[in-house]
């Protein structure tokens, strides 16, 4: 069983905050969950829907991009929680493999099911995993620290192009302090 730490918030220079976690009780380092890859995820999706978030901006597509941000966001949290648990030095289980693991752990379908399914399809798989009660504490923190929880117009569909299976790897892990 792992027992998770109460992060400490770290103020960046820009203003933001970081979210670090020292270690688990087995001496696992735990990740990082920062504005700057929240950051990341609403740009790209704000990119890819044509929507300005500072300056002037459009209601509904401001919020339906803070929603989808924050739902992409919970996503990579709880796929992050399940490789602090399943990952191995030989099977890290990087980018899209640590969805096909979850789902496949969760359901027992065959892999090749698994691998065919959509975005929508598999966020719609993890409703259970993805309501804010089951979202580990600080990526909700986080979400809440963007004022997107409150996001309540969403876009009809989820495009494959809204989410980055590999942009976690992007950004730079802290080390312990």
């Amino acid at each position: 069983m792992m027992y998770w730490q109460v992060p400490d918030y770290f103020p960046t220079s820009g203003g933001g905050v970081i979210l670090v976690f020292s270690h688990n009780q087995e001496g696992n380092f735990m990740s990082v969950i920062s504005q700057d890859f929240y950051y990341l995820i609403q740009n790209k999706i704000a990119e890819l829907h044509g929507v300005a978030m500072q300056g002037y901006v459009n209601e509904p597509e401001y919020t339906q991009v803070q929603n989808r941000a924050a739902l992409i966001f919970c996503l990579e949290a709880i796929l992050d929680a399940h490789r602090q648990k399943f990952a191995t030095q030989w099977s890290p289980l990087l980018g899209r493999s640590a969805l096909h693991h979850l789902l496949v752990q969760k359901y027992k379908w065959p892999l090749s099911e698994i691998r065919s399914l959509s975005l929508q399809d598999s966020i719609f798989l993890l409703q259970e995993e993805l309501n804010t009660a089951n979202v580990p504490e600080d990526a909700m923190k986080m979400v809440e620290f963007f004022n997107a929880h409150r996001a309540k117009y969403v876009f009809p569909e989820i495009s494959e192009e809204e989410w980055d299976p590999d942009l976690y790897q992007s950004v730079p892990k802290q080390r312990g302090w």
